[in-house]
């Protein structure tokens, strides 16, 4: 830019052949000299501020971008109408729901010495064993972060999710819409650490809680448990996925259980078993000190349809553990939920249930009955 100037200058100064010159004021010349230096000097200042401010933003920029790509954000919602029939004298049996709601960030490279997963929403997806009820508090489901100080070895602290049972508390993660009677037992998400250790493709995991999110998630005989812990092992052998876990609930209830799982051609296929004992303090409490279940789930797919069935099988004996009348020594449940993906992550679904459990609920007027039909039709969409 200050060449161009000074050339110009020159040039404007050189006189043409032919023409008239007068020698100019040296006085006038040093003047106009200063003059030229005085604006390229201001010229080139700007120049120079341009090209930092342009790089400063240019650095902004690239710093925003790098850190949105090194964050994931999913979650999903779903919607629908759910009926239960014997739903008791005090309860609804059909309502219109928001059924699930989860928004969540992380950070993509689970690897990284420090990461953090935090999601927020609700659930209102009752179980088989449960009626419909809107949850409209939207909250913190969990929030945690993540150390890894050597890549086999994860420590997480916050508001966490246990690693029992094969069904997820958020619906849409699910291949049946209404939760199942295996799962209405397994436990929510509570306030406390967990350890994980990776070798030769087996995680191994054990987790420490002190309060959990819903606080009436596990209430019997005045009675809630202040801290449980649990331990697990995962992996894969032969093409099945497995995961062990044991879950302990001070003074309240032990849960040990297994999830097996595996796809052959078209059709996934998993088994979860759990089996549930009273804690000593409750002996005196329940006739029957256990309770053993298992739930069975079969999905075969055709394109972009697939047709869930859940069987599930339960002796609670005089436990209580499951449905509260000790009458209900077994439980049984068949679960079927066509289900058409419109998209890859957006689907709609129908729940088709029957549960049979000997007087294990009560109809509109009050009387014992020993069935449970439940309907659900709903649509969701992942992210």
């Amino acid at each position: 830019m200050a060449t161009v100037v000074f050339l110009s200058y020159i040039t404007m100064s050189i006189p043409v052949l032919g023409e008239e010159t007068t020698q100019p004021d040296t006085a006038e010349l040093k003047s106009q000299i200063a003059e030229m230096k005085k604006r390229i000097a201001e010229l080139e200042k700007k120049v120079n501020q341009n090209q930092s401010n342009d790089h400063n933003q240019s650095s902004d920029g690239n710093l925003l971008q790098s850190a949105i790509a090194g964050v994931n954000f999913t979650g999903g919602i779903s919607a629908g109408n759910f009926y239960t029939s014997n739903s008791g004298q005090e309860s609804s049996d059909n309502a219109w729901l928001l059924s699930n709601l989860l928004v969540e960030i992380s950070t993509k490279d689970k690897d990284a010495p420090v990461g953090f997963a935090a999601a927020i929403g609700e659930t209102s997806t009752p179980s088989i064993l449960s009626s419909p009820e809107n949850n409209d508090s939207l909250d913190i489901e969990y929030a945690s972060l993540r150390l890894r100080p050597v890549t086999e070895l994860s420590v997480e602290v916050g508001l966490l999710q246990p690693n029992a049972g094969y069904e997820n508390s958020y619906t849409f993660n699910n291949q049946n819409t209404f939760l199942g009677a295996i799962a209405s037992q397994q436990p929510y998400n509570a306030y406390g650490a967990q350890i994980g250790y990776d070798f030769n493709g087996i995680h191994l995991r054990g987790g420490y809680y002190r309060d959990r999110l819903d606080s009436e998630e596990y209430v019997d005989n005045q009675s809630t448990p202040n801290e449980s812990w649990e331990l697990g092992v995962s992996g894969t052998v032969m093409d099945t996925s497995f995961s062990i876990y044991h879950y302990h609930l001070q003074s309240l209830r032990n849960m040990t259980g297994v999830v097996m799982e595996r796809t052959i051609n078209n059709v996934d296929l998993a088994f979860n078993m759990d089996y549930w004992r009273w804690d000593s303090s409750m002996k005196d409490i329940h006739e029957d000190n256990a309770s053993i279940g298992a739930a069975f789930y079969i999905v075969p797919h055709f394109g972009k349809f697939s047709i869930p069935v859940r069987l599930e099988y339960i002796d609670q004996g005089k436990s209580s553990m499951y449905i509260e009348s000790v009458s209900a020594h077994k439980i049984y449940a068949v679960t079927l939920s066509p289900t058409y993906h419109i998209l890859d992550n957006a689907y709609v679904r129908a729940d088709l249930a029957y549960v049979r459990a000997e007087n294990g609920f009560t109809d509109d007027n009050g009387n014992l009955q020993d069935d449970r039909v439940c309907l659900a039709a709903e649509i969701g969409y992942t992210f």
